[in-house]
């Protein structure tokens, strides 16, 4: 129990202390590395990144740490996100997750983005010729999970390069998750905090994408309350998420209308500060040990969105 209680007052604790650094107030686009904080998972997509405290998908796992509480067999897949024309040319994902004795399991996972060659240009807008970007990330993870409590921790070692310009990272991420009663639960996330090295262009100290992540989990058992023999559930989530070049927060809301775990149907709203506002939609299925996701997140000011696949397989 002193332990549960340790864990718990640790998060506030590292929370805090990042809120106080200079690294936590960092101005809009003072961060490096923003890949580590884009959606990866048609779910999360689909639920405008709502839902930390009811992370029920693996694939979860490299956004957010507490996807290893809900995990109960072991299930390896790939993400891929299909970006519109003004996003990267190609991001994949390909995670395991290994449930351990009753209450513990494992996670790896290993991500890359890539784009085609870029048309570079000086300060005065003169051609200076193509050049390439790319970035990846491995990481692992460890968590437990029991009735009321869970908690999880990962540690990522991340690359990005940009023509001949690179950039390296060490970074962790940690989770709370407390469930009540049956039907809701709480959850904490702080992600991508550690160490970035200096910029090879200016010299100037890089900061990692650090964030932090709370939010509350309702869940309705449409079944029970109208005395349906069928298994339908309705999750309701809502979040609140501040990276660290954020000035105000993003306040995130999603629904997912589950029947068993064979169907499952997702929208999500996200209300972002001086950016553009959005829903989000996606859909889930599970044949046997077969996982399919798919989520689409619009992107108004660009006329187009992001398309989000997601495949798993159990044993």
């Amino acid at each position: 129990m002193l332990k549960k209680l340790l864990i718990i007052l640790l998060l506030p604790c590292v929370a805090a202390l990042a809120a106080s650094g200079r690294y936590w107030n960092t101005g809009l686009g003072g961060v490096t590395m923003q890949f580590l904080s884009m959606q990866v998972s048609p779910r999360s997509a689909a639920l405008s990144g709502a839902g930390v405290a009811d992370a029920s998908r693996i694939s979860e796992v490299t956004r957010n740490p507490l996807a290893l509480t809900g995990l109960r067999e072991s299930e390896f897949g790939l993400n891929q996100i299909i970006f519109g024309d003004a996003g990267a040319d190609n991001f994949v994902s390909v995670y395991y997750g290994l449930p351990l004795f009753e209450s513990f399991a494992l996670s790896f996972g290993l991500e890359y983005l890539g784009y085609d060659d870029l048309e570079g240009r000086d300060e005065e807008g003169m051609l200076t010729g193509d050049y390439g970007a790319y970035a990846w990330a491995l990481q692992a993870g460890a968590g437990n999970y029991g009735k009321a409590f869970g908690w999880s921790l990962s540690a990522r070692f991340a690359y990005q390069a940009i023509d001949d310009e690179s950039t390296l990272a060490i970074l962790g991420d940690a989770g709370v998750v407390y469930r009540m009663l049956k039907y809701l639960s709480f959850g904490a996330t702080i992600t991508n905090f550690g160490y970035v090295t200096d910029s090879e262009f200016s010299g100037e100290h890089e900061a990692a994408p650090m964030a932090l992540q709370a939010g509350i989990t309702g869940i309705v058992p449409v079944s029970s309350l109208l005395g349906l023999e069928s298994l339908w559930e309705v999750h309701v989530s809502a979040d609140a998420y501040r990276r660290a070049d954020m000035d105000d927060p993003e306040w995130r809301f999603g629904m997912e209308v589950a029947y068993q775990e064979f169907l499952l149907l997702r929208a999500g709203y996200a209300a972002r500060p001086h950016t553009e506002d959005g829903f989000s939609a996606g859909l889930g299925f599970t044949f046997g040990r077969i996982v399919f996701d798919y989520g689409y997140s619009p992107r108004p000011a660009l006329g187009d969105g992001n398309h989000y696949l997601g495949l798993g397989v159990r044993f």
